[in-house]
């Protein structure tokens, strides 16, 4: 029967018909055999859709190979509606939970509401009136605890307090996040989170804490030193309205995750938020290589020097822009005060309009006026006229308009171009720089996602 495999192999998109060609019925195959074509075709999607609507037994061993991401991220009732679906494919397939490899639980509230205000507010009284958020379901306790092999989990807490959740609740939460599987996690708007329970998290390499509040100090049995090979090495470390983790989790010998290796920091620094980050982090993590900031004035360059970053190759900032502040002038003196060397070669630039026009204005006009500037000569001069930045070979220029309707064509990323020519030609001859308007749809949108959500 090992004579099968080349031809299951052919029946892949290209050779479909070759399947109703073979001697014997497939539902007669032995297991082993079925299970060793499945195995074959694990990473190809299209392959393994068209296994399963062959026979029963292809159907059943492909459902765990498709089935590796698992996200309950909508509002009520949407949120009940996928949870109710998932538990009826759960009761005739449990063996599904193994294979999950992406676990997203939880809506997040706030960044749905431009989608529908109202249902978000609808949603938003529910679980303040209850103080419990929506994950806090027996339905969802029963994925995580099934999820023994989630690599990538994403937890959201809609703001409400560890306190108030059930014991039986918080332990399914703790034992989700602590699996060895874990390598990635993203916990969110939550407030009272024990941080130090990260302790023993020892595969952990990327965590990301968006507005996390009031996180509670670490207890008496846990000021000790930890053990390095129990506990999580860093990799990359997203921090986003949370700088009041950062003294619990790296703040002494007994921090519960270990960030000398840290290569990737995503910070923002938008008020308050960010001063302690970046006062602590890169005392401790000399090899960071990217740093990623979102700032919204002048306050929050001030926060941060790239002096503190000797290995930065890559550097990503999202900053507002507004004709009236010269944001520019601000951007530039940032690099002006860098007293070292750098090593930074890769320059990324968001700038986003944030801030209501005074006066009504196509996108398009605010986007020639802005790359016409002057102030792109100061930004020029600050980069390369005291040569700190002797590697910088690529940069890359990111506007959102506030009209995110703006009609973009190549006409009018060619003039873009052929404004910063004039304005900056050392600087644009050094990095040919790529310009992209984000529109809410293409391009721009996916870079973002890999970053910071701003």
């Amino acid at each position: 029967m090992i004579v099968l495999l080349p031809l299951f192999a052919a029946t892949s998109s290209k050779h479909p018909g070759l399947i109703s060609s073979l001697p014997m019925s497939l539902n007669d195959l032995p297991l082993e055999l079925v299970n060793i074509i499945v195995d074959h075709f694990s990473d190809d999607v299209k392959a393994l859709k068209t296994l399963a609507l062959i026979s029963r037994p292809f159907l059943s061993t492909c459902r765990t190979h498709l089935f590796t991401s698992l996200r309950l991220n909508t509002l009520h009732p949407s949120f009940s509606y996928k949870c109710v679906s998932w538990t009826k494919i759960l009761q005739r397939s449990s063996e599904i939970l193994p294979y999950i490899r992406v676990l997203e639980l939880g809506p997040p509230v706030f960044r749905l509401r431009a989608r529908d205000p109202k249902l978000s507010s609808e949603h938003w009284n529910g679980v303040h009136n209850s103080g419990l958020p929506s994950i806090h379901d027996d339905r969802v306790q029963a994925i995580m605890k099934g999820a023994v092999n989630a690599q990538n989990v994403t937890l959201r807490f809609e703001f409400q307090t560890w306190n108030r959740f059930s014991a039986t609740f918080q332990q399914c939460v703790l034992d989700l996040v602590r699996r060895d599987s874990i390598s990635t996690l993203s916990l969110e708007d939550a407030v009272a989170l024990p941080l130090h329970k990260l302790r023993t998290c020892r595969r952990l390499r990327n965590l990301s804490l968006i507005s996390i509040s009031n996180p509670q100090e670490f207890h008496s049995d846990d000021d000790m030193e930890p053990d390095h090979n129990t506990r999580g090495h860093l990799e990359s470390l997203t921090l986003y309205v949370s700088d009041e983790c950062v003294e619990p989790l790296f703040g002494s010998p007994a921090s519960p995750l270990d960030v000398s290796n840290l290569q990737r920091l995503a910070v923002n620094t938008t008020g308050s938020d960010g001063r302690k980050a970046l006062e602590i982090i890169p005392s401790i993590a000399q090899s960071i290589t990217i740093l990623e900031l979102r700032v919204d004035d002048g306050k929050g360059y001030d926060l941060c020097s790239l002096d503190n970053f000797p290995a930065l190759s890559s550097l990503l900032i999202s900053a507002t822009y507004d004709r009236h502040a010269r944001s520019l002038l601000t951007l530039a003196s940032f690099f002006s005060k860098t007293q070292n060397p750098s090593k930074l070669d890769q320059l990324q630039i968001l700038l986003r309009h944030d801030v209501p026009q005074l006066e009504h204005e196509k996108g398009s006009h605010d986007l020639m006026r802005l790359c016409a500037h002057n102030d792109w000569q100061t930004f020029d001069q600050s980069l390369l006229g005291r040569n700190m930045f002797p590697m910088l070979r690529v940069m890359k220029l990111v506007l959102r308009p506030k009209d995110v309707t703006t009609f973009i064509n190549a006409h009018l990323i060619s003039t873009l171009h052929l404004s910063l020519i004039k304005v900056m030609p050392r600087l644009y001859a050094l990095t040919n720089p790529t310009i992209e308007v984000f529109d809410g749809k293409c391009g721009v949108l996916s870079w973002q996602k890999r970053q910071l959500k701003f």
